[in-house]
């Protein structure tokens, strides 16, 4: 998973290059109220190349992010065992992807598909970030029920995706990491915390298509 972003990175950055005789004069970057575009950039290797560079400093950060919750999670919840902190360092990586995959498909559909409207990329990058992040989430909550069936000593409730314990009284737990808190999903206020979480960015994102992208 580590390297894979950065060979998202790598493919478009090519296949910019290679298609660079089709890039227009000029593009749209950023489009105002009700959709309609008003910044516009003239054709150079800088500005092409903005979103790529954009996307290989998220994948530092995320790196080192996946190494903080290896290290943290080490020192803060020793009762966690080496191999669930890896999947979490491996979703923590996921995460990193999905938003990679939108600066590399920005790098190609700004200055190559001459769009008209930001709905295209905001639905694109809904969809990319959705279908990796919940793939992973799938993948680390098969790998852990495949350590607990292992003999790995995980603590009841953490499913390496999620936390849910019925047994557990509390509606926020601490991450697997020791960095932060979850919600335990069990708990009778478990979706209405995750609502009052999510909402606020979906009306931010149909403001930002409504009032200027």
């Amino acid at each position: 998973m580590r390297w894979i972003s950065l060979g998202v990175l790598f493919a478009a950055g090519i296949a910019l290059a290679l298609l660079w005789g089709d890039v227009p004069d000029r593009w749209v970057i950023h489009w105002g109220r009700h959709g309609q575009p008003d910044h516009w950039v003239t054709k150079n290797v800088a500005v092409a190349v903005g979103p790529l560079i954009i996307g290989f400093l998220i994948w530092l950060l995320i790196e080192a992010t996946a190494t903080r919750v290896v290290r943290r999670g080490a020192e803060a919840q020793p009762r966690f065992p080496p191999e669930m902190l890896a999947v979490q360092a491996t979703l923590v990586r996921a995460c990193g992807l999905g938003a990679v995959a939108v600066t590399a498909g920005l790098a190609l559909a700004l200055p190559l598909l001459h769009l008209r409207s930001p709905i295209p990329i905001a639905v694109g990058a809904l969809v990319g970030i959705v279908g990796v992040v919940g793939a992973a989430m799938v993948w680390a909550w098969a790998r852990t029920e495949e350590l607990r069936d292992s003999g790995v000593a995980i603590p009841d409730g953490y499913t390496g995706a999620f936390y849910s314990n019925r047994r557990d009284t509390r509606l926020w737990v601490p991450k697997t990491a020791g960095i932060g808190w979850t919600i335990n999903f069990a708990h009778p206020l478990a979706w209405a915390a995750m609502i009052a979480l999510v909402l606020p960015l979906v009306l931010g994102l149909i403001a930002a298509l409504a009032y200027g992208f």
